[in-house]
C-alpha cells in the first residue's frame, strides 16, 4: 500500500476534502518532500495550463495519479443519472475528457458526485438507469484509453443515491458493469453497518481507498481504529494507495503530516 493525498488544480470550496490546492510549482514538489507516493488530482479543465503543467511536475516529482476527481462538473450541475438528457449528453462529453487525461496521468476516473441525486418523483430503479446507460457510454472510450473507472459510495448528507458500500457493490454486481469501487472510510463509517464486513464484501472490486478518520481528517484524528483498519487491508492483499483525502484543518500541510506522522508509526513508510 502506498500513502497519497487530495490535489486541486483549481481553487475548492473550503468545505472540500482537498489538502493541496493553488500553487503546484510549490505543492508538488512538498508533498512528495513529506513522503507522500501519489495524489488524488481534482480537474476542471484537462486541457488548461494548470493541468498541462501538472503532467509534467507530477513526472518530474515522481508522483502517481490515483484518481482523477471530476468532482468540478457536479458543481456545474452536470450529473450522469440526471432526468435531462442534454444534461447527460454534456456531462459524457466533458468525462470523456477528464477520461483522456487520466490516460495521460495513467490514473482512474471517479464517479461520485457526478452520478447525482434524485429529485421530486423521480424514482431509484429511473434514476440507476439512467446512471448505468451513461457508463455504457463512457465504458468504450475508457477501455480504449486504458482507463478503470471507479464509484464512490457517498454519505447521505451529500447525495441520495448509493450512500453505502453494500449498495454500490450489489449495483456493479446487477448491472454486470465491469467498473469497480472506490470506497472512503468516513463515508462507511456513516453508512455501513461495519467497515469490516464491507471491505470483506468489496474486497474483489476495489481499486482504491480513501484513508480517513470519523472526522475526516488524518488517521489518529478522529476515533475510528485505522490500525485495525488497515489491519484488515493488509489481510485483504490490498496493493492500492490509502489516499488523504481530508479536510484541511487546522491546515492542508497540518493534516498531512499528521498522516506521515501514522503511516510512520504503523511501518508504511
Amino acid at each position: 500500500m502506498k500513502p497519497s493525498v487530495s490535489l486541486s488544480l483549481f481553487k475548492a470550496d473550503k468545505t472540500a476534502p482537498v489538502l493541496f490546492q493553488g500553487n503546484i510549482e510549490s505543492n508538488i514538489p512538498l508533498i512528495r518532500e513529506m513522503g507522500y507516493q501519489g495524489v488524488d488530482l481534482f480537474v476542471e479543465e484537462p486541457q488548461a495550463k494548470i493541468s498541462r503543467d501538472a503532467v509534467k511536475l507530477l513526472k518530474e516529482y515522481g508522483l502517481e495519479v490515483g484518481v482523477v476527481m471530476p468532482a468540478a462538473l457536479a458543481g456545474k450541475g452536470l450529473f450522469l443519472g440526471s432526468r435531462e438528457t442534454n444534461i447527460r449528453e454534456e456531462i459524457i462529453v466533458k468525462m470523456k475528457e477528464i477520461i483522456a487525461y487520466a490516460s495521460e496521468v495513467n490514473g482512474m476516473v471517479s464517479l461520485g458526485l457526478v452520478r447525482g441525486s434524485l429529485f421530486g418523483e423521480d424514482t431509484y430503479e429511473e434514476f440507476y438507469k439512467r446512471f448505468a446507460g451513461s457508463i455504457e457510454k463512457l465504458l468504450p472510450f475508457a477501455e480504449s484509453h486504458g482507463v478503470d473507472l471507479v464509484i464512490e459510495p457517498i454519505n447521505r448528507y451529500e447525495i441520495n443515491t448509493l450512500n453505502s458500500s453494500e449498495e454500490a457493490f450489489y449495483f456493479i454486481e446487477s448491472t454486470g458493469l465491469p467498473v469497480y469501487l472506490m470506497l472512503d472510510t468516513f463515508h462507511m463509517n456513516i453508512e455501513d453497518r461495519s467497515i469490516e464486513e464491507s471491505l470483506y464484501l468489496c474486497k474483489d472490486k476495489i481499486r482504491h481507498i480513501h484513508f480517513l478518520d470519523s472526522n475526516r481528517l488524518a488517521p489518529g484524528m478522529g476515533h475510528l481504529d485505522m490500525e485495525r483498519i488497515f489491519e484488515v487491508l493488509e489481510e485483504m492483499k490490498y496493493r492500492g494507495f490509502l489516499c488523504l483525502e481530508a479536510l484541511a484543518k487546522p491546515d492542508g500541510e497540518t493534516c498531512a503530516k499528521k498522516g506521515i506522522e501514522f503511516f510512520r508509526r504503523i511501518g508504511l513508510l
